[in-house]
């Protein structure tokens, strides 16, 4: 497992996506404000190393399904959301945020992510925080 040093013009091309527009997704879905929130935050933090979602998957220890509330608005509401976080070096999850995804399905999202613990991310044999996001995808059918 190797950890990139990501410059923040380059990580900020990685969640904003491209300058053209050719990969940016439609802008009910995805919020731009959220995400250099969290580029701030992890420029403020001095996390500058990035972990694919795959790496980060394989580092979880303890993971929380969301609770989702019941009704009949809920009950229709399903999507993937793209939540962005930093894993500590005690393996806790910092700073978590939804870029994308239904709004009805953020809050319970989150919170079951910040109740993550992953194994802490090596780097040259010390454990490093690291930024990652990762897609969950919920149904309620």
């Amino acid at each position: 497992m190797i950890a990139m040093k990501v410059p923040c013009v380059l990580l900020l091309f990685l969640v904003l996506g491209s300058p053209t527009g050719a990969q940016t997704p439609p802008p009910q879905v995805f919020d731009p404000v959220t995400s250099r929130e969290f580029l701030k935050q992890l420029v403020a933090d001095g996390v500058y190393n990035f972990i694919s979602s795959k790496v980060a998957e394989g580092l979880v220890i303890h993971r929380v399904d969301p609770v989702l509330p019941h009704g009949d608005m809920m009950q229709r509401v399903s999507g993937t959301l793209i939540i962005a976080f930093e894993i500590t070096t005690d393996g806790k999850v910092r700073r978590a945020m939804a870029v994308s995804g239904p709004r009805l399905l953020q809050a319970p999202v989150l919170a079951a992510v910040r109740q993550w613990t992953f194994k802490p991310y090596p780097s040259r044999g010390e454990p490093t925080t690291v930024a990652t996001s990762i897609p969950l995808t919920v149904s309620n059918f």
